[in-house]
This record gives structure tokens, sequence and C-alpha cells, in this order.
């Protein structure tokens, strides 16, 4: 689960990128415009609840891996290779400044969140537009020198997305029929991947709910998501120790929660993943999983001998462990008793905030 952190210069990436990973910021501008990699926890408010019931000795929260990308070069050769290391990503998280501030310039000269989606769309959309055009040369040389029906059936479906992708669609957008997705895989298009707009407002303009729409109006499509922040005001809300005293900040602000908590879900859901529960004395745990997947494939995400050895699962739903009324393991006997712990078998396809103990031999 990889994460690249764009935008332009001067919006606030280093920043959001300390937020969320803790990584200093001192230590990001020591070390220039190198690309920089730090982990993500998920923030999950059931993950906090069923802590709170079990009383583990461990919390583990799911995970994202972030990289801190400098802003798109200039020059043509490195651009090239920004666009090459953005392959190499599941989704990507675009910081577009929304704050004014006259002592940070903008490289446009004026502060238009809105004209920044439309540009970095822009830019993912001819990187994908560049490949489809290299990718039907390669396919017509190859077929002078012997025909292959497959590179014709691949060369007809990338003339197909063309066309979608000038009309200024992603291919997140596109219609994809059965298997034409896995056939371009290999590919790596950009505008396939999640994405994640997160305007960096200021104290004065945040949350700025109308903008949020707006800028929602230009990301359609699965796994496309929207957030606010003031990078600004949560790296003051961070510094803050005492949870009497931040909770008080954040209700000044007119927010139950910091924003880069709702950021953290939204890169999560962007990427298309979901969670899944384990519970008990030792250790509450998320665990990721795509969505659609099975009961198995949630066992092999604990671990492979489990899988191997899957036997069944038994599964609760988050709202019945939360409604039980009691903590730990006597919720599971009273929803046990009540007809509410369910025994699935491996083709189960396990729903986000399922609760599941896996039976297995070994």
């Amino acid at each position: 689960m990889k994460i690249a952190l764009i935008g332009l210069p001067q919006v606030g990436k280093k920043t959001v990128f300390s937020l969320l990973t803790g990584v200093g910021v001192d230590h990001l501008l020591a070390r220039g415009t190198e690309y920089h990699v730090g982990a993500v926890k998920v923030a999950d408010p059931r993950v906090d609840k069923l802590t709170a019931m079990y009383n583990p000795k461990k919390t583990k929260y799911a995970e994202i891996e972030c990289t801190l990308a400098p802003a798109p070069p200039h020059e043509p050769k490195p651009r090239e290779q920004w666009l090459n290391k953005l392959k190499d990503m599941d989704a990507f998280c675009h910081i577009a400044r929304a704050f004014e501030d006259p002592a940070v310039f903008h490289m446009n000269g004026t502060v238009d969140p809105l004209r920044d989606i439309d540009a970095m769309n822009l830019e993912l959309a001819i990187s994908d537009l560049s490949l489809i055009e290299t990718r039907l040369n390669r396919i017509a040389q190859d077929q002078k020198k012997k025909f292959d029906q497959e590179r014709a059936d691949e060369a007809a479906l990338l003339e197909k997305l063309r066309p979608h992708l000038e009309a200024g669609k992603s291919l997140r957008e596109y219609p994809w029929h059965e298997g034409e997705e896995k056939r371009m895989r290999s590919l790596q298009f950009l505008t396939v991947k999640g994405i994640v707009t997160a305007l960096n407002c200021g104290e004065s303009n945040f949350p700025n709910p109308q903008l949020v729409e707006q800028a929602k109006a230009k990301l359609t499509g699965p796994r496309s998501e929207v957030c606010a922040l003031s990078a600004k005001t949560e790296a003051e809300v961070a510094q803050i120790e005492n949870p009497a005293e931040r909770a008080e900040f954040l209700s000044a602000l007119g927010v139950t929660e910091p924003a880069i908590h709702v950021l953290t879900r939204a890169l999560y859901k962007a990427l298309g993943y979901i969670s899944f529960f384990t519970t008990g004395e030792d250790e509450v745990r998320a665990w990721t999983i795509r969505h659609g997947a099975t009961a198995v494939e949630a066992a092999h995400a604990i671990h492979s001998d489990i899988a191997r050895g899957f036997i069944r699962a038994e599964v609760m739903k988050y709202p019945d462990v939360i409604g039980a009324g009691d903590t730990g393991h006597a919720a599971e006997v009273k929803l046990k008793e009540t007809g509410k712990l369910y025994l699935k078998g491996k083709d189960y396809i396990v729903e986000d905030g399922d609760t599941v103990h896996i039976r297995h031999s070994g």
C-alpha cells in the first residue's frame, strides 16, 4: 500500500507529510528535494472503541507507506523520471494550496486550488496519453513483422482509452469490461490509480465545504476522495499534549477530530482497502484486505499457514460487538447466545468492520 504526496511547490506537502508520518519538518528540509518515505497509521475510531472494550496489551492500526515526492520538475528528463516514480505508487494524495499568505509565494502568482487540481489532472492524463501513443507505435511495428491477435486486441482497447482521456476523464471512470483493467495493469496508467485531493486551507477559511464540493466535481469516479485541512493549524493541534485542551481547541474550530485523521481514512479508501479486526486480551488489530476479499484471503493476511489450514471464520459485526454492552470476551459470549456470532466458510466476502476469528488446523 503505497501513496505518493504530490503537488506544486509551497503548498504544504512537507507539513502534511510530517503530520501523517511523524517525520520532523526540520529533517525533511535538511534532506532537500529527495523522496522521503514514512509510515502512516490509519486513524480508526472503531479500533479505539475495541481497545477500550478489550484493554489489550497491544493495539495495531492499519498502515500505509507514504512517499513525499518533490514538485513536478520543468525539464523533460527529470519530469519523465518523476512520472516514472509515480507509476510505482498505488494511489496519490494531491496537496492543493487553498491558503493565502503573502510571505509564501505561489509559482502561478495567485492562489487558485481548482486551477491547480485541473493542472495536476492534466499532468497525469498527458502521461497516460503519451504511454498509449508509445505502446500503439510499438504494437504496430511488431504486427508488421508477425501478426498477433492478443496484441491486436490490446491495440483496440488502447484506441478506446485514448478518446476517453482526451475528453478530460480519468481511467478510473472508464467503463471497463471484464478482464480489461487487469490486461492494462502492466502499463501502470496514472489516472487509473486512486487519488485524494487534500485542500490545504488557512485558519480563516477552514473547513470550507463549498470549496470541497467544487473540488469533488473535478474528481469523479471510484477511489477519488476530497478533504480539507489546515496543515498549519493541525501542526499546532499536534503540539498540544493535554487531551482536554486539544479537544477544546478542536471544538473551537467546529470539528470533533484532527482533519489529518480524516485524511488517513480518505487515503485508505482511495487505495480500495477495507479493514477487518481481530480482538483479544493480547492484541486488538486492524488487518488490511482489498474490498471484496474472501474469508480465506483474510486468513492469508494474518498468516499464510492460517489460510492453508482454514476451517471456518467466526464473524461478528462491529455494531453488534459495540452494542453488546459488555467488555471483551463477555460481549462475544452474549453475541453467540443471541445468534449474532456467524460461522462462515472460506468463500465468505468479508465486510468492512467485521471482527473475524479464524479457526484453523495446526
